[in-house]
């Protein structure tokens, strides 16, 4: 029996030390793409336009082209490293395939024995993406796995290895077929990229946590001098509300792009030429800002703003080139190392846990405010906008980082997934079209949808209550394990009364949506599947530039459902 309750959630939060660095790996995220074609096939290895596994999961199925590799027990080499590298690309599974990437100095990682990996690995048949940072070892020490991800997820970080004599980074599938594409590398230089041509010139003046530069200008100025390097430490024996102006030139060594990466603790701002190329924001140490540059060789203006405010203050900034570590133009000591924080996560053990927060989209400049978060025991998580009923992502794995909300002041109340994510359409699933043709909205309003409330059942797991269009709606998202295709959330959407007009459900919308056997589609080349009743009433349109599907929900005598399952 369901029991009706108010929108109040149980929260329990977990600490686990999650340490920010004052400084970043690399500073690029962009990678020049290595094709697969100019990749040496070992026996056993096919370059084949596209794949998908068979219905009985034993091999791929694939089509003619030069986009993919795909093969099974041999080693792939993908790259042999002189220096450091980073290193991504994207590979697809078959079913029960276990997937062995061997780095350089020799240790073979399992991505099916190794304790982290399967509750990060997507279902079989959808592509994933793997990403390596890697320091190469010398006579001065050994070398380091600085970071593996897997789906955007880090699964080991600082690893130091034995000093072993180098070899290539290979993958294989020991057991199943294995597919690659996407290879992407940059090798990383310590090479010097710009320096200061002369001591910067600065002016401290009064007034703290000042968020305009050009207000600060009209302050009291306390002291004058100059500094051979970016510091903030030059305000010491001033008083401790100040605001710091330093200007000074910077030879770049030769012309291109450069990035800057700017790290503070209080207010901040950068300047090239006169162009502000990091925007002036107030931030806490180990929240670093980016900005861009196209630089001739020789001098340029560099104008650094800061302001110090309630935060630990510290002030630091690299400068780098494609393929080169990011260089410090401050003074160590300017920037200390962040105060650790623990990570504040919410674990569901033996319930569903329900969280109300804000939750920040990629690609939108506002927060959804009406966001509840769900986390299952079973480790299948997911976010429901509350204003427009959109499922707006779900996830694998742990589930929820509140620091954001529950960390000091929490002023951001920003709640964030934990595990493999994938976005879905941030629109409400069900409308009242005129016709099948119909543009679908990109939102609707509070007098069209509103909120009723849910109730829990005795897993924890709320079914929600709305309105929309003047008919009744129950939203019931339930996780399966080991379904058809894997582990899935089931929406089951009902719907009673009579609305004026027909009610669609747009089950999925994407750049592109494959039907891969009756009833089981493919979203976002290969991000997701859809799974629906195969004789379900369904068309796949073309719609404001992205392909949909849509289904017509049918009610008898004022009652009708629709339910399908997204597997990732």
């Amino acid at each position: 029996m369901n029991k009706s309750v108010k929108p109040i959630f149980h929260q329990i939060a977990i600490l686990s030390l999650g340490w920010l660095l004052s400084a970043p790996l690399y500073a690029q995220s962009d990678l020049p793409v290595v094709p697969v074609s100019q990749l040496s096939r070992p026996t056993g290895w096919q370059l084949v336009g596209s794949v998908s596994p068979t219905a009985d999961g034993s091999s791929m199925r694939s089509q003619q082209g030069s986009n993919v590799l795909t093969g099974t027990s041999q080693p792939l080499t993908l790259l042999t490293p002189t220096d450091d590298f980073r290193l991504r690309f994207d590979l697809m599974l078959s079913p029960n395939a276990d997937f062995v990437l061997t780095l350089p100095t020799g240790q073979a990682i399992s991505f099916a024995n190794s304790q982290d990996f399967p509750r990060l690995t997507k279902a079989p048949g959808l592509w994933q993406t793997v990403d390596v940072w890697y320091k190469t070892g010398s006579t001065k020490g050994p070398s380091i796995l600085e970071k593996l991800a897997l789906n955007g997820v880090t699964v080991r970080e600082g690893q130091t290895l034995t000093n072993a004599k180098l070899g290539p980074l290979t993958v294989m599938a020991k057991t199943g077929t294995v597919a690659v594409r996407n290879v992407g590398y940059r090798i990383m230089s310590p090479r010097k990229v710009a320096q200061w041509s002369a001591p910067l010139s600065y002016t401290i003046v009064e007034g703290q946590y000042i968020q305009n530069r050009e207000d600060a200008r009209g302050k009291k100025v306390l002291k004058q001098d100059t500094t051979a390097q970016l510091n903030y430490e030059v305000s010491f024996g001033q008083p401790r509300q100040y605001t710091i102006l330093f200007s000074g030139k910077l030879n770049a060594l030769q012309a291109g792009d450069y990035q800057f990466e700017l790290h503070q603790g209080g207010v901040a701002g950068v300047w090239v030429d006169g162009k502000e190329i990091i925007q002036t924001s107030h931030k806490e140490l180990g929240q670093p800002s980016f900005g861009k540059a196209t630089l001739t060789a020789g001098s340029h203006d560099v104008d650094v703003y800061f302001s110090r405010s309630w935060f630990r203050p510290g002030l630091g900034l690299y400068v780098s080139q494609a393929g080169t570590r990011p260089q410090p133009l401050h003074a160590l000591a300017s920037l200390p190392e962040p105060d650790p924080v623990a990570v504040v996560s919410v674990k569901p053990d033996i319930k569903s846990e329900l969280i109300r927060s804000f939750v920040q989209m990629p690609g939108e400049k506002t927060k959804r405010t009406h966001s509840l978060s769900v986390g299952s025991p079973l480790g299948l998580h997911y976010t429901l906008d509350l204003d427009q009923m959109a499922l707006l992502q779900v996830w694998k794995g742990d589930f929820a980082d509140v620091t954001e909300m529950w960390y000091e002041r929490g002023e951001p109340q920003l709640l964030s997934p934990m595990g493999v994510t994938v976005r879905l359409p941030a629109q409400t699933p069900l409308m009242v079209l005129t016709s099948d043709v119909t543009n679908w909205p990109d939102s609707v309003s509070e007098n069209t949808l509103q909120y009723k409330g849910l109730t829990v059942d005795k897993q924890g797991m709320p079914t929600i209550e709305y309105t929309l269009a003047g008919t009744s709606i129950t939203d019931a998202i339930r996780p399966v394990l080991d379904g058809p295709e894997g582990n899935a959330l089931v929406r089951t959407l009902t719907l009673k009364g009579s609305p004026d007009g027909t009610p669609y459900c747009r089950v999925a919308a994407g750049a592109s949506i494959d039907e891969i056997s009756k009833g089981l589609y493919a979203i976002n080349d290969r991000s997701y599947y859809i799974r629906i009743d195969p004789k379900a009433k369904i068309k796949l349109r073309q719609s404001n530039g992205k392909q949909e599907l849509l289904m017509p929900v049918t009610l008898k005598n004022g009652t009708g459902s629709v339910q399908y399952s997204i597997v990732f």
